[in-house]
């Protein structure tokens, strides 16, 4: 009551100011903060990655063009994140504000090109691609609006991808520590949990929403002509979802630049964190200079530490399969089992992360109720490894190639001298492939078709009199179930060491050098990683190709790929990358075994004075978790 009355006795101006903090609560906080984990989780790891097949057909792009886009964004990161994390600690919220800003910058550039430049050739007629025998064809070569790499779409998705990156770093960084520094210690690790498990559950709303979208035609109204998502040509939705994210980003960051540099509430934290000797992240200001006095020592000393550097090195193997499958697992799900984008937007999603995620929360699950220490997680990190390996050896099993005529099999005589009387038949300019029998052909015209029913979408009086339908045909491949179980329990593995990597790179260095061991296994992770892996799979993804689209000469997107050379390139980069992953965790747990074994232990607690002799296992009776065995010499 007498602060009410206190309240009213304000001047007009204060009672505005007390107002406006009363709206700035952790918990307001941390409500946008999950809202820019969703928006960055959402627009990377779920739209980014599905629209790149999509964006290939639209600006007629290589697989290794469309690989630079999530490449671009990882390598944005990793060279920002250090200097973002440094210049940015003075006013967390405003960094990560100023971050989002950026994001809904680069999501509305990169989505722009649908409005400047847009190609027009999907609208040709179906009937356009029948037989003609009398040669009214118009041949002249028309050229797309927007083709290749050099084009100013192709730049301004680039650059909208480099504004991505740039708005997504503080997210995890300024946006981590300011919720560190706002909610009490015996509470924070809730809060953590409920962001991280956000951030894991996101992609899935990116990847249903992406196919959603990619299953409307991309001008939102009826499709030309009435084709379909199954049409080799179509184009859906693909820049609806960057446009939402971009205004979800837009609207957290505005609200996060309001906020103060410290919330009343930060005070009593630091408080609570001194009694408990815990040290707040973020709490010491040091000049530029100081910092780096400080950090030179310990990197040397990080980098020097054999353990440290084999676990990183083996880790890199995890994420460079990962980066490259997330980048193009749709793109092998269409190729395969002759799914359009939307659908197989769905199925990846659908699979890859329920797989990641029940690694991640089975891995901690392991790690807690068997209680392992550091060098116990190295060795599980080694045999989860061969189990990667076995379950990779089934994406050997893989769906046959369509037989085009005339691309992958020879021409059919029969067919070819009819459709030899056909003039000006299309050339690679135009893929709308059609069915005859088991055989199909690059359009109607080269299977001799002379008639087309709109209504049941059937041409007619083809070669040999047979009829034909609208599309490949059907390969009689049933391998989807089996194909998505393996990718399944791939995620599920190489996620299954995600907490058993954070645990032994936790414990393998001293306590001052954690944050500086976490940093470096960022950057390298992205740049040796996450950077050159999509680059990589992209250009065998090219080499498998065996129709490129061609206007006017220049080469366009690939039309269609050899499912053997696709599945044989993708799993071999993958056992490689694995394989040299697993010798490198074994040798690093047989390291740090005989690291330990070779040195005395000096192990403290609060009832225990120093023990020397062989290594001992102390148990916080209160926390129940494993103290620190690394030794102290």
């Amino acid at each position: 009551y007498n602060e009410y009355k206190s309240y009213l006795r304000m001047d007009p101006q204060a009672k505005i100011g007390k107002q406006k903090m009363r709206m700035f609560t952790p918990t307001f906080y941390f409500i946008l903060w999950c809202g820019s984990i969703i928006s960055q989780s959402m627009l990377v790891s779920g739209f980014l990655n599905v629209v790149l097949s999509t964006l290939q057909v639209e600006y007629q792009l290589s697989s290794a063009e469309a690989a630079m886009f999530p490449s671009g964004y990882d390598i944005t990161v990793a060279v920002t994140v250090l200097l973002v994390s440094h210049f940015g600690s003075s006013h967390k919220p405003r960094t990560l504000g100023i971050g989002m800003l950026f994001m809904a910058f680069g999501s509305c550039l990169f989505a722009l090109p649908n409005f400047i430049y847009s190609n027009t050739q999907e609208a040709a007629l179906k009937d356009y691609y029948l037989c003609d025998t009398n040669n009214t064809r118009d041949t002249s070569c028309v050229k797309p609006v927007v083709s290749g790499g050099g084009s100013g779409a192709y730049v301004m998705l680039m650059m909208g991808t480099i504004f991505i990156g740039l708005g997504a770093t503080p997210v995890y960084t300024a946006g981590t520590t300011f919720c560190d520094e706002v909610f009490p210690p015996n509470k924070v690790s809730v809060y953590f949990g409920i962001s991280y498990g956000i951030g894991a559950a996101a992609p899935a709303l990116g990847f249903i929403l992406a196919g959603l979208f990619l299953g409307k035609h991309k001008t939102l109204g009826d499709p030309p002509n009435d084709i379909d998502p199954e049409n080799p040509n179509w184009v859906g939705a693909w820049w609806l979802g960057f446009l939402i994210t971009g205004t979800s980003a837009l609207i957290v960051g505005s609200l996060l630049l309001l906020f103060p540099a410290q919330l009343p509430e930060c005070e009593e934290v630091k408080k609570k964190k001194r009694e408990l000797s815990i040290q707040t992240m973020g709490n010491v200001e040091m000049g530029f200079v100081d910092l780096l006095r400080e950090m030179l020592p310990l990197l040397k000393s990080v980098l020097t530490n054999p353990v440290l550097v084999l676990i990183v090195l083996a880790s890199i193997t995890d994420s460079f399969v990962v980066s490259a499958f997330a980048a193009f697992l749709p793109k092998i799900v269409e190729s395969q089992f002759g799914l359009s984008s939307s659908m197989a937007a769905f199925i990846t999603g659908g699979v890859t992360v329920p797989g990641a995620a029940g690694g991640i929360i089975l891995s901690g699950i392991i790690v807690r109720w068997r209680k392992l220490s550091g060098l116990q997680c190295a060795k599980y990190q080694a045999f989860i490894g061969l189990l990667c390996i076995i379950a990779q050896l089934g994406l050997f099993i893989h769906c046959p190639s369509n037989q085009i005529d005339g691309i992958n099999i020879p021409h059919n005589k029969t067919c070819n001298d009819i459709a030899d009387k056909c003039l000006n038949c299309p050339g690679k300019e135009v893929y709308n492939p059609v069915c005859v029998g088991t055989t199909t052909y690059p359009s109607a015209c080269h299977a001799g078709c002379m008639e087309f029913n709109q209504e049941s979408d059937v041409y007619s009086n083809c070669c040999g009199g047979l009829e034909a339908t609208l599309g490949a045909c059907d390969n009689g491949c049933n391998l989807l179930i089996p194909f998505v179980v393996m990718i399944f329990m791939i995620m599920l593995f190489t996620f299954l060491n995600n907490i058993f990597f954070l645990t032994a790179n936790l414990r393998c260095v001293n306590d001052n050098e954690r944050v500086m061991a976490i940093s470096i296994q960022s950057v390298a992770f992205r740049i040796f990683g996450s950077y050159p892996s999509p680059i990589i799979l992209g250009y065998f993804f090219d080499k498998a190709c065996i129709l490129w689209k061609e206007d006017c000469g220049e080469r366009g997107a690939c039309q269609e790929y050899d499912n053997t050379k696709v599945m044989t390139a993708s799993v071999c980069l993958a056992m490689i990358a694995k394989i040299i992953g697993t010798i490198l965790y074994f040798i690093g747990w047989r390291v740090w075994e005989k690291r330990d074994a070779n040195k005395t232990v000096v192990v403290y607690s609060d009832n225990l004075g120093p023990e020397e002799g062989k290594q001992v296992k102390i148990v916080d009776h209160e926390s129940e978790h494993q103290l620190r065995t690394d030794p102290v010499i």
